[in-house]
């Protein structure tokens, strides 16, 4: 889906919901004027039934659409927390190393941390991962593996530090997947297909009242509105402003440049 303005997530919101009513309220007033409630009221009875079983198969493809991203969007988060949780344990267990080894290898992983928050977040948020923040994780890997067998005080704490370093390459694989799982383009349409017949229903199921049927035309489009940005948001775990927060990287990366 092509990517949109990246604003405030209150701002968006409102600039849909505008978009979307003016586009809305401007067919319902050629249809109101094209149609007359007593033209279109003898279908009424037999077009409901059509339009209920309809709006059951429609509000379940919502529904299925919307916890399918919620799941991977938690799964996102859940990912990165472990990625963050085994940088901490990781530098915990270089503690027993001889003060320059240690030196170096918490220089290796001040820098990738750093690189994640400063140059791979932004690209995330664009879709891409980052080629810096790939150089200076094999950089981790390549200084910690170069360690001399005699000059490691405990081996099977090494074992456990190397097992937790893996982890945290592959969490980081699976941060950069997290970002390029999109809802597919056929679902998008589905839903924009559903979406028109909906609408095309609400128009043409008429009352009396003008006003009263633009009411309930305005609320749903407000609803719909709602619930495809609630996907596209969640569809896309690294954007500016709803996406999720890279606070985790900062507060590993403050503990382990102070020492803590």
């Amino acid at each position: 889906m092509v990517k949109m303005i990246t604003l405030p997530i209150a701002l968006e919101m409102i600039g849909l919901i505008v978009l979307c009513l003016a586009v809305t309220i401007t067919i319902f007033f050629f249809i109101r004027k094209k149609f007359t409630h007593e033209k279109v009221s003898e279908n009424h009875t037999i077009a409901s039934y059509i339009f209920n079983a309809f709006s059951i198969s429609y509000g379940v493809l919502l529904a299925f659409v919307v916890y399918a991203n919620w799941y991977d969007n938690n799964r996102a988060h859940q990912n990165v927390a472990y990625e963050v949780s085994y940088i901490s344990n990781f530098y915990r267990d270089t503690r027993t190393l001889q003060d320059s080894l240690k030196k170096i290898i918490t220089g290796e992983l001040i820098n990738y941390t750093k690189s994640v928050l400063e140059d791979e977040w932004f690209c995330l948020s664009e879709g891409k991962s980052s080629t810096k923040t790939d150089t200076l994780l094999d950089n981790l890997w390549n200084s910690y593996l170069n360690i001399p067998a005699d000059k490691i005080p405990n081996q099977q704490l090494f074992q456990v530090s190397l097992e937790r370093l893996n982890y945290i390459s592959q969490y980081r694989r699976l941060r950069i997947l997290d970002m390029q799982q999109t809802t597919p383009g056929v679902m998008w349409v589905v839903l924009a297909v559903c979406f028109s017949v909906s609408l095309a229903y609400a128009y043409f199921f008429m009352t009396k009242q003008r006003k009263a049927h633009l009411l309930l035309v305005i609320t749903f489009i407000i609803i719909n509105t709602l619930i495809f940005y609630l996907i596209y948001v969640l569809d896309h775990p690294y954007r500016f402003n709803s996406g999720i927060s890279s606070e985790p990287f900062r507060t590993v990366l403050n503990k382990i440049s102070t020492g803590k």
